[in-house]
């Protein structure tokens, strides 16, 4: 398996603390994929492929709202982890480019915080030949608000010590056009719903510490960058207790188009 580096040994090293820290999806926005899986020519009989599932945020979701799950990661450490959290949920070890299933296997595939890791056409590929007629694509993403002066702060101050991130944010590629330059496809449809989530500055600092291009970094300034971090919230900005952390989640969704096989 073709992994990005940055992704294979950050996500490895931290996948616990990923497990334990990293935020859920809003509850509207998953009860909006439930909506969009059970409107499927499958219904309430519908298969979801949660692919780079991670340690199972997303797939814990779906599968506690009923919906019938698998799961694909290509990380060992990762999979472990929804394997511990999810022991009934079939996972295996593949990634997006070479999908270990049957072609016309689901209904739909759900891509949950990893589309940008991807081989773009090449995975999208893969999700036609494993979607059936009208199969549905989701990718979720739970994106961070910087119009809040600290979290804008933060994110300067991490680019600042990490030389930045390895991959595209979503503000910063439209992944509709990705999908519709693939072909296959109808339209993308975008929808954003408010995701704050509770934290304290020690979660902020494990949610930097979960971060692939951080955790990758030498011990010595991975530490410094997190002592700067905790004196930019406490003493910067005079986060104590428990705060917010503004987030929305994002849906890109779109079904398969009828001519597409």
């Amino acid at each position: 398996m073709n992994l990005d580096p940055v992704a294979a040994g950050g996500f490895a090293s931290a996948a616990p603390t990923y497990a334990r820290i990293r935020p859920t999806y809003a509850r509207p926005a998953v009860g909006r994929i439930v909506e969009l899986v059970r409107a499927t020519p499958a219904g309430r009989d519908a298969h979801v492929l949660d692919v780079a599932a991670g340690t199972g945020i997303l797939t814990g979701q779906l599968t506690r709202a009923r919906l019938r799950c698998s799961a694909v990661e290509p990380l060992p450490e990762m999979a472990a982890q929804l394997r511990r959290s999810l022991p009934a949920v079939p996972c295996v070890l593949g990634v997006a480019e070479a999908i270990p299933v049957g072609s016309a296997a689901v209904d739909a595939v759900t891509v949950a915080q990893a589309f940008h890791w991807f081989d773009a056409p090449s995975a999208l590929a893969e999700v036609r030949r494993v979607l059936r007629p009208r199969g549905l694509l989701v990718l979720a993403w739970n994106v961070r608000d910087p119009s809040v002066d600290w979290v804008a702060a933060l994110d300067d101050l991490v680019g600042e010590r990490t030389g930045g991130r390895p991959y595209s944010n979503h503000d910063e590629r439209r992944w509709p056009e990705t999908i519709a330059a693939a072909g296959g496809f109808e339209p993308v449809v975008e929808e954003r719903f408010d995701n704050p989530v509770p934290t304290t500055v020690e979660g902020v600092l494990d949610r930097l510490r979960s971060t692939s291009f951080v955790a990758v970094l030498p011990a010595d300034q991975q530490a410094a960058l997190l002592r700067e971090t905790e004196a930019l919230l406490r003493d910067g900005h005079g986060l104590t207790g428990t705060f917010d952390h503004p987030h929305h989640t994002i849906l890109d969704w779109c079904t398969l188009h009828p001519e597409a096989r």
